[in-house]
């Protein structure tokens, strides 16, 4: 954990020292989660998507022509639905929610397109956990046994259209986690040997600092 908290220290100084090295646009967006969690599951139980909502804000640094080192510091609620093969039912049935809430750390390479509208993405998320819970029926319980960290990347891509001076963009990402949650056999943990995965959905806005020089 040490050495995790040491990266994040480095990679954001190491951000932070760029950002008199060109424009600079900050920003705020919102949007949602459809995650997962992936890996072993029970012989009769499969893992389901589950929405949740992601926000945060945007610090966006111009590196050169078309190219954007971002930082996306944000709140994040991830998890998954636990469907169950019945006999004798049709559909699989849903009997576990698992939540997993972020505060999550994406640093994202952009690119953009010559007209500055269409961007596509990538880099490494750093999640710290928040919480977690899991939800049986009506009952609510802490998630036991979960680590404090989790390391995903990212992959995506989004429109930008200028309304004035700042600019409004939708993306569409995906995600994926690098680390299993756990390293737990099925028949010790609720949450065995799993990664996260998911799309998010965000739009939001971004006001640039200075003027581009395309």
């Amino acid at each position: 954990m040490k050495k995790t908290i040491l990266s994040i220290f480095i990679v954001t100084l190491l951000f932070f020292s760029t950002l008199s090295m060109g424009q600079v646009t900050l920003g705020a967006f919102g949007g949602l989660n459809s995650s997962k969690l992936s890996g072993d599951a029970t012989a009769n139980g499969s893992y389901m998507s589950l929405m949740g909502g992601n926000f945060g804000a945007i610090i966006d640094v111009k590196l050169s022509k078309g190219i954007y080192l971002s930082l996306q510091p944000s709140y994040s609620q991830e998890g998954t639905r636990v469907s169950y093969t019945v006999k004798g039912v049709y559909e699989p049935v849903d009997s576990v929610k698992i939540r997993l809430n972020y505060f999550s750390l994406p640093l994202l390479v952009k690119i953009t397109s010559t007209n500055q509208r269409f961007y596509a993405l990538s880099g490494i998320e750093t999640g710290l956990l928040l919480d977690g819970s899991i939800i049986v029926g009506d009952e609510k319980e802490e998630l036991p046994d979960v680590p404090q960290w989790n390391i995903a990347v990212h992959f995506g891509a989004g429109i930008r259209i200028p309304v004035g001076f700042p600019s409004i963009f939708v993306e569409l990402r995906y995600s994926q986690g690098l680390v299993n949650l756990t390293h737990e056999p099925l028949n010790t943990n609720i949450i065995p040997r799993v990664k996260t995965s998911g799309f998010k959905i965000l739009a939001g806005v971004e006001f640039p600092l200075g003027k581009a020089k395309n």
